[in-house]
Formats: C-alpha cells, sequence, structure tokens
C-alpha cells in the first residue's frame, strides 16, 4: 500500500508502475458497453458511465452484467440506427429516471439559473443509481433541424450553447458525478458520422464551432471530453476501435485553451 504522507498523484504513479501489463490494458479497455474494468488488486473499482440525453439513461442487463462482452463499433452502430422500439430492445430494461426536457426545449429557456439546478438533479439522480460519469451534455451546433441529435443540443448560437451547458456542468458535478462534454468537434450530421469529413474554415471554426466548447470548458472545466469520429478538414483521428481523439482538436485545446490531454483517447483534463 502506498505511504500515507503521498499526493494523489504520486499514489496513482505508485500503483501504475507496479501493475502488469495485462492490467493496464484492461484498465483502458473496459469491461462491457458502459464501465471500466476493477483491478481488486489495487482497491480500483468500475467507473460506470451511462447516456443522459434529457435523463439517465441506465440499462440493467448492460451495466449490471458480471460478464465481459459489450458492443465494438459496428454491432454498435447496428443497434442505434435501428428504430426506436428495436434500440429499446437491445438497450434492455432501463431503471426508472426523470424524463426532463430534451436540449432544444432546455436552450429555449435562456436561463443558466434554471439549467444548474437541473444539472444538480441530474447529478442527483446519478449517484442514487451508482453512477459516476454521465456522457453529455452535447453541444454540437444545430446546423440543420434534419440532423439526426438536433433535439439534443441546445442551440445554432456558440455563445448560448457555451453558457447553458457550463451551467450543467456545474450543477452535475457539485454531485461529485463527472461530465462528458461532446462530440469534440464539428460532429454536425448523423449520416456517416464515422467516416466524413467536417470542412471548416478556421475563423468560422474558432468563433462558431468551437466557441460553445471554449466556453464551456473554460467556466466549468468538465472532468471528460468525449471526441468525435469524424475528421476535421481531413486531419486523421489517432483512433482506435469505438473511440478516438483527434489530434488537430485537441491541440487547439491543449493550446489555446490552457488544457492538457490525459493519456485516455477520450479525455481532456484541465490544468
Amino acid at each position: 500500500m502506498p505511504e500515507k504522507s503521498q499526493s494523489a498523484d504520486q499514489t496513482i504513479a505508485s500503483i501504475i508502475d507496479r501493475m502488469t501489463n495485462q492490467e493496464k490494458v484492461d484498465l483502458l479497455s473496459g469491461f462491457g458497453m458502459w464501465k471500466t474494468a476493477a483491478v481488486p488488486a489495487y482497491g480500483i473499482k468500475p467507473i460506470v458511465m451511462t447516456d443522459g440525453t434529457y435523463g439517465v439513461r441506465y440499462s440493467i442487463p448492460q451495466i449490471d452484467s458480471d460478464e465481459r462482452g459489450g458492443m465494438d463499433l459496428d454491432a454498435f452502430l447496428s443497434v442505434v440506427n435501428q428504430r426506436a422500439s428495436d434500440v429499446a430492445i437491445a438497450w434492455g430494461e432501463m431503471k426508472p429516471a426523470t424524463c426532463f426536457p430534451n436540449g432544444s426545449a432546455m436552450g429555449n429557456s435562456w436561463d443558466e439559473d434554471l439549467m444548474q439546478r437541473l444539472g444538480v438533479l441530474l447529478g442527483q439522480e446519478c449517484r442514487a443509481m451508482g453512477v459516476h460519469l454521465l456522457l453529455g451534455p452535447g453541444i454540437n451546433l444545430r446546423r440543420t433541424p434534419l440532423a439526426g441529435r438536433s433535439y439534443e443540443y441546445y442551440s445554432e448560437d456558440p455563445l448560448v450553447t457555451g453558457k447553458l451547458s457550463a451551467a450543467v456542468i456545474e450543477g452535475i458535478q457539485s454531485q461529485g458525478v463527472g461530465t462528458s462534454l461532446k462530440h469534440f468537434a464539428c460532429n454536425n450530421s448523423e449520416v456517416e458520422r464515422t467516416t466524413m469529413d467536417s470542412v471548416v474554415e478556421e475563423r468560422a471554426l474558432r468563433e462558431i464551432y468551437l466557441k460553445g466548447f471554449e466556453i464551456a470548458i473554460k467556466q466549468s472545466k468538465p472532468w471528460t471530453i468525449m471526441s468525435s469520429y469524424n475528421r476535421l478538414n481531413a486531419c486523421r483521428h489517432r483512433r482506435t476501435r469505438g473511440s478516438s481523439m483527434g489530434s488537430c482538436a485537441t491541440n487547439g485545446a491543449s493550446t489555446a485553451w490552457s488544457y492538457r490531454t490525459g493519456t485516455a483517447s477520450r479525455t481532456v483534463r484541465p490544468r
């Protein structure tokens, strides 16, 4: 066991030094679709994650399963591209949760205090269900009402988007639950979202498409950031099968916003 006088960073470094390569791989590769692998020898418990589009979506058979498994990217996409009724069958029984207004309705409130209170409630429900990380909020811009997830996003305006998402993040994280700001960046279409190239001029990128992320990151310091699958101006992501983090996008966050990237492909952490 590490000495009590060690800092948290020293304790973590000490544990990592003693872990086998297989234990490190297990820690990064996850255990099923919604949680990380536990490493009991070092007291490391699973991190439980779930979606939070307009409420906490806790899939009982997927999250509570003790069997290692889950879906690769192709299998996951084959599920989410089905009709809503078929997706519900694939996800299995859900724990009862509060159904909040969707993102576009929240955006019409223009009310940061209300959004912060909503975030507190989301954080409380996560804690009650044993969820450590809520995969949201999603803050891509609502470029077109035809985009498959426009209902999930707050606004076409980056200032409104950034301020409201920052308030939600602050509320959730005040309850000791992490957030995952998504989808970074320029994931503005669900059609071919894993292969498309979002071509954006630098000024538009900085002043419109990244501005909401910049505001939210600087103001609320989300615990994690979820990357998008798409290329950005032909820049390829450094990707693994199922998750990615684009170097072109993270360079902007690291340099202009004084952030450092974490070792996990889906994480950006504040200094």
